[in-house]
């Protein structure tokens, strides 16, 4: 692949869309095949901070004592062990009773929790828009709950609601780095810490021996995607406008939804097709209007 084409908007934008989409959906084949959540967490972190670790060294190898330094180091820890560490252990949990699916709308959601809490700590202004395009997605997040008897609320929902909050928290926090360290540092340190965090607990816990060769491969290759996503969002951002390119990525459950439709015999409802449209459209929007405020 040449290097205009791996500079291109939309070939950057592609892979991050491809990325996000796809890691949500090898994980839940994993814990299907009976991995327990705690090794999914754990294999597929370490696939993401592997890969990020290796594209930092290869860019940017001075900047790699960034994430060592002593004023970045409690930062970084505090970032890595909940948005990393605590999140990914909580979605894992959540994919033994919710869908790959719901998990990436999850994920198109996270920018609207980080905005609700950029206004309340930092005073950050929200547009009557921004309120209405996040009361549309939490009504969408609530929607996809649809069943034949009505909505029914499983542990894995309420496991992702709780990392709305802490997601919105972490990335708030992080605003006091970003002048500090470069976005692809932040995110090697988010994962190698949060990875150290699982790795360190899993002394503790039971981890299951359903590991075969064939998983641990794929929840590699899940963490390695993630690692990629956002190291080619990064690169999309760069090269054109932040509200385009957080529009297209908003778009990335559409990935997870066709691979486990094909693969894990997937059927939503009527209404849950809605939910999720509402999601994806108020996620774009809400994208749009966070990046217009910005400008």
């Amino acid at each position: 692949m040449s290097s205009r084409l791996l500079n291109s908007v939309a070939v950057n934008a592609a892979i991050s869309i491809v990325g996000f989409g796809l890691a949500p959906l090898l994980k839940k084949v994993a814990i299907e095949g009976g991995v327990t959540p705690w090794m999914v967490s754990l294999v597929s972190a370490s696939g993401a901070a592997i890969v990020l670790l290796l594209i930092l060294s290869r860019l940017r190898p001075k900047n790699l004592g960034q994430l060592f330094e002593r004023h970045h180091l409690v930062p970084l820890l505090i970032i890595g062990i909940v948005a990393t560490g605590i999140v990914t252990l909580l979605a894992a949990l959540a994919l033994s009773t919710t869908t790959a699916t719901n998990r990436s709308l999850f994920l198109s959601a996270y920018p609207a929790a980080t905005l609700f809490f950029a206004h309340l700590i930092l005073g950050e202004r929200l547009r009557a828009q921004q309120y209405v395009a996040i009361a549309l997605l939490l009504v969408g997040l609530v929607v996809m709950n649809d069943s034949s008897a009505g909505l029914k609320f499983t542990q894995g929902f309420w496991l992702l609601v709780v990392t709305l909050p802490l997601i919105g928290l972490t990335d708030v926090y992080s605003k006091r780095l970003v002048s500090d360290v470069s976005p692809l540092v932040l995110a090697t340190g988010r994962n190698l810490y949060g990875t150290v965090f699982i790795a360190a607990f899993a002394f503790f816990v039971e981890l299951g021996d359903q590991l075969s060769f064939a998983q641990a491969v794929a929840l590699l290759v899940a963490g390695g995607c993630q690692g990629i996503a956002v190291w080619t969002l990064f690169r999309a951002f760069e090269r054109s406008k932040a509200s385009l390119v957080s529009s297209l990525v908003a778009a990335s459950p559409l990935v997870t939804l066709s691979l486990e439709v094909t693969l894990l015999d997937l059927r939503l409802t009527p209404v849950q097709w809605l939910g999720m449209f509402i999601v994806i459209a108020a996620a774009v929007r809400l994208s749009q209007t966070g990046r217009n405020e910005n400008a």
